[in-house]
């Protein structure tokens, strides 16, 4: 192989490697975007999460209360369930 070839074929080389290296850079930049998305939404998700979690937490307190003051509390209460 001269001189010529090789110089030749080494840009060609680097040319396409390049190519190959800016592509996968345009699709890593993408990805960043949809992972910041995705954890967007899993922070709403999760501060959903919290305020379900204290709210029944909160409910089961009551429960606890009202048992210990005596009182059976029954899980049907303000339902309008007609009695048999």
């Amino acid at each position: 192989m001269d001189t010529g070839t090789a110089a030749v074929l080494g840009a060609l080389i680097t040319t396409v490697g390049g190519i190959i290296v800016a592509v996968i850079n345009k699709f890593r930049k993408e990805n960043h975007e949809d992972h910041d998305r995705v954890r967007q939404a899993l922070d709403r998700v999760s501060h959903t999460m919290d305020r379900v979690e204290g709210k029944v937490d909160s409910h089961i307190d009551w429960h606890l209360k009202e048992a210990a003051n005596g009182r059976v509390v029954r899980g049907t209460k303000g339902r309008g369930r007609k009695a048999s």
